[in-house]
């Protein structure tokens, strides 16, 4: 559907969504996407789910993890975000760059994933 035939909320909505900061759309990509799974595998599934009825929380999810993790952030900051707003467990290196890494790799799977779609 053409966004100028959509109605006027619709389209303010959207807008609002594309307009917030990038550690904002990540947070929301995590708490959608990733809390409350166990495991890559049902990740992988959460996001299908998504992709069937659209790429576009994808794509900007993953724009913004791109810029997450080029951007200059406060210590703390992506440690917090994976353990807390996706609630995963860093058990093996529950720093920033472990956080870093789990954001790499969920990365990746979503590129993997659009790289599939039709």
């Amino acid at each position: 559907m053409d966004a100028s035939q959509m109605p006027a909320s619709l389209r303010a909505r959207m807008a609002e969504k594309q307009s917030r900061p990038p550690l904002e759309k990540v947070r929301s990509l995590l708490r959608s996407h990733v809390a409350d799974t166990d495991g890559w595998v049902e990740v992988r599934d959460e996001l299908r789910m998504t992709l069937q009825h659209s790429a576009w929380p994808l794509r900007e999810g993953l724009e913004a993890i791109d810029a997450v993790l080029a951007a200059e952030l406060p210590a703390g900051t992506l440690l917090r975000m994976v353990a807390g707003d996706a609630g995963w467990p860093l058990d093996d290196d529950p720093t920033d760059a472990g956080a870093a890494e789990f954001l790499r790799e969920l990365s990746e799977l979503i590129r993997s994933l659009l790289a599939e779609e039709p």
